[in-house]
């Protein structure tokens, strides 16, 4: 297949098999015949496809009603395909479209207490209650398990404040690690460590273990 339109309207398309294509509704389509075209012809669905107008923009809800910078929050309402924007208080947050009725969104660094927005090229649709940004955790480094282990190990971290977290070492040397939650952290031994606390770095603080990690 080399072209699928709607009512003349060129659409993106898979070919599943040879008696199955998907394909997506294009902007700009109109009620009309569904055609498939291969260098053997052309073909056209016998009856007409609906197009229809898409849902309206609208913001419902979100949850959690509040959180500090980073944290995750889920929006509802409809419309959000095609989704351009969203912004706390006016703050552009970076965001992902589950569907056109959920959108996921973490709290911008900069954000106030206010409104959500969520914009697409017919409109901005305004939270009706306002999200509270809350200060966040201390950093802490409560924990880590296992208590020891070879270069390579998988090391999990337990504490506070761990979102934007820029550095993780043991004993001075840096990992690379994953940031899970706010109070979790996973790191991996890094060649070279030796044993040692471990310490958690964010822009505002460093946190260090309150025991020593050994490396076997």
């Amino acid at each position: 297949t080399t072209n699928v339109a709607f009512n003349g309207i060129t659409a993106t398309f898979t070919v599943g098999s040879d008696t199955s294509v998907t394909a997506k509704v294009p902007a700009g389509a109109t009620n009309g015949a569904i055609t498939v075209t291969n260098p053997g012809g052309r073909a056209s669905s016998p009856t007409a496809f609906a197009v229809t107008p898409p849902a309206p923009l609208t913001l419902a809800s979100f949850a959690p009603a509040g959180g500090p910078v980073g944290a995750p929050v889920t929006l509802t309402g409809s419309g959000f395909t095609g989704t351009t924007n969203v912004a706390f208080n006016g703050i552009t947050a970076t965001f992902t479209v589950g569907s056109d009725t959920s959108v996921t969104a973490k709290v911008p660094a900069g954000a106030t207490n206010g409104a959500i927005t969520v914009t697409n090229p017919g409109g901005r649709a305004s939270s009706p209650t306002a999200f509270a940004v809350t200060p966040p955790a201390p950093l802490t480094l409560a924990s880590f398990a296992p208590a020891g282990g070879p270069v390579g190990a998988p090391v999990t971290l337990t504490g506070s404040g761990f979102t934007g977290t820029t550095n993780v070492a043991f004993n001075g040397i840096t990992a690379t690690f994953t940031v899970g939650s706010d109070s979790s952290l996973t790191t991996k031994v890094p060649a070279g460590a030796t044993s040692g606390t471990i310490t958690v770095t964010t822009s505002g603080a460093t946190a260090t273990s309150a025991a020593s990690f050994t490396v076997a």
